[in-house]
């Protein structure tokens, strides 16, 4: 096949959408041996540092499936869910869709036949096209912020191999989207209070754990002046994590979604409650399932 004909050919098959752009689906950090006591102290004032906090850290999850399912295939599984507010207020006035990953999770996991461990996150490519952001503002301050979170991981392990997971094509309705309109009380507390109480009585009955919770306008973290109410839901669903996570052939590397992460705001002076959150089906695209029980 001559040159012409083989740029020519190459080019067809681009264009028709056979040669996908590989995209990074989530950033790696693999460290040789035991890191966990390294990770924790990273995690404590070093990340704090940056404006970061864990509304609800959760460590040792594989020894809560053991003890719930008698097994685990792991050593470590940390969820260590984090938020920058002070940079996510001026975002989330813009685009109130980005706290459907955050609080998100730096997840650190341990083999326990393997001398590695691994950090891992969503990457900021991943996350604007689940959330169906394209605003370039927001997208650019958001990988700054992302940027810096890395480079104290970087800092901390210097001897990590770095790589990570892609993904081609795009996602099929990735984020779920509703609104409720509802009749205003005089002290909006209380029907927030309503609200909150309904879903967690109902994801519960469901089989949900609810994992965390984070309010935006109670964080001190600057003004959100645009909204009356914005907060946040952590979501577990046990029996599918673990099935996921843990056990042999199980992908711990997964957990970069975990927990889910809702949330629910009130623009100022309205009376429409939003509800959001990336779909389950997310999961798949990133980390395809072949087990059929999951």
């Amino acid at each position: 096949m001559n040159k012409l004909l083989s740029t020519a050919l190459v080019l067809a098959l681009s264009l028709s959408g056979l040669f996908a752009e590989s995209k990074n689906s989530t950033v790696v950090y693999t460290i040789k041996g035991d890191a966990s006591k390294a990770y924790s102290v990273m995690m404590d004032k070093p990340i704090k540092a940056l404006g970061y906090r864990l509304p609800d850290p959760r460590s040792g999850v594989h020894k809560v499936y053991e003890k719930e399912y008698g097994s685990t295939t792991l050593d470590l599984l940390n969820f260590m869910t984090i938020v920058n507010g002070e940079k996510m207020l001026p975002l989330l006035s813009i685009e109130p869709k980005l706290a459907g990953f955050n609080p998100f999770n730096l997840v650190a996991y341990k083999h326990k036949h393997k001398d590695e461990t691994v950090i891992a996150h969503l990457s900021t490519t991943a996350m604007m096209e689940m959330l169906e952001i394209t605003d370039t503002k927001v997208i650019a301050q958001y990988t700054k912020m992302m940027d810096a979170l890395d480079a104290l991981i970087a800092k901390t392990f210097p001897k990590a191999v770095v790589s990570h997971n892609t993904y081609e094509g795009g996602f099929d309705k990735p984020l779920m989207h509703f609104e409720l309109t509802f009749d205003r009380p005089e002290d909006l507390d209380d029907y927030i209070e309503e609200i909150q109480e309904q879903i967690e009585s109902t994801f519960k009955k469901k089989g949900y754990v609810m994992a965390g919770f984070f309010d935006y306008k109670m964080a001190d973290d600057g003004d959100l002046a645009a909204y009356d109410a914005f907060w946040t839901f952590s979501l577990c669903h046990f029996p599918y994590s673990y099935a996921i996570f843990d056990n042999e052939g199980a992908m711990p590397e997964a957990s970069v979604f975990a927990p889910c992460t809702m949330y629910l705001y009130i623009k100022k002076d309205t009376n429409t409650l939003v509800l959001g959150m990336p779909r389950l089906s997310n999961w798949n695209t990133l980390f395809p399932m072949k087990d059929k029980n999951v």
